[in-house]
């Protein structure tokens, strides 16, 4: 059940994404210092509360899947719970308020005033009608569990649109998770909700953090957080997968 209008063009959508692992592996052997080891498309369990910056910059033209990225990207950041949708979905669903007193429907007519049109939508009905979709996606999350967007969509591999459709992350050169442009609404329900983990993909990895997982998967001790825990971007290396 999306809720954000799926960017990828039909024709993306329908090629196996095997065809882009390969495509991947190759950029990785041309450019290592510019693709990671990872799977570019391997789903990571995550906690949710861990995920809890927001990227600042503008949305790339096309995904960043598996790159390899250096610089300040990951020290130019927002808290995610300063986010409007996030505060307006604490509102609507913690503190019981109609939607059109919550932030959302402040940012959505900000926007909709100044350009016209605010997240796809270019009218208060049309953001009405997104506001009940968000409620069914609240109450289906609530009830039924999270769910993929591959197991909602009822097929075995995924597609290139259902990964768009999933929590997307960058990771910082310390490990730190940043959430970015899709899933928004996902994440932060499943905050509400206080899930114990959601699946997320990852697109860029700092270079820094990129290292890590090098020296990792050569045998060195890498980081870990309070408790012992793994950094969920490094449980594949401990399992040895090399897809």
């Amino acid at each position: 059940m999306g809720i954000r209008h799926r960017l990828t063009a039909p024709l993306t959508a329908r090629i196996p994404i095997e065809s882009y692992r390969q495509y991947h592996r190759l950029r990785r052997r041309v450019a290592p210092n510019r693709y990671t080891d990872a799977n570019p498309f391997m789903i990571v369990r995550v906690d949710p509360t861990k995920i809890n910056r927001s990227v600042l910059e503008w949305t790339p033209r096309l995904p960043q899947w598996g790159r390899v990225v250096g610089g300040d990207w990951d020290r130019r950041w927002e808290p995610f719970e300063d986010r409007a949708v996030y505060r307006g979905l604490c509102q609507r669903y913690r503190e019981e308020m109609a939607w059109e007193e919550t932030a959302l429907y402040e940012a959505f007519l900000d926007q909709l005033e100044r350009f016209g049109n605010a997240w796809e939508h270019g009218s208060v009905t049309a953001f009405e009608t997104r506001c009940r979709e968000i409620d069914r996606l609240y109450e289906s999350i609530r009830d039924q569990g999270y769910r993929t967007q591959a197991d909602l969509a009822d097929v075995s591999e995924p597609r290139l649109a259902h990964l768009r459709d999933e929590i997307n992350v960058d990771v910082g050169r310390d490990g730190t998770l940043y959430w970015r442009t899709y899933g928004q609404h996902r994440l932060a329900i499943a905050k509400l909700l206080d899930l114990e983990t959601v699946p997320v993909v990852i697109h860029r990895r700092h270079r820094q953090w990129q290292a890590i997982r090098e020296r990792f998967r050569e045998g060195e001790e890498p980081p870990r957080a309070a408790g012992g825990d793994l950094h969920p971007d490094l449980r594949d290396v401990l399992a040895g997968d090399h897809w």
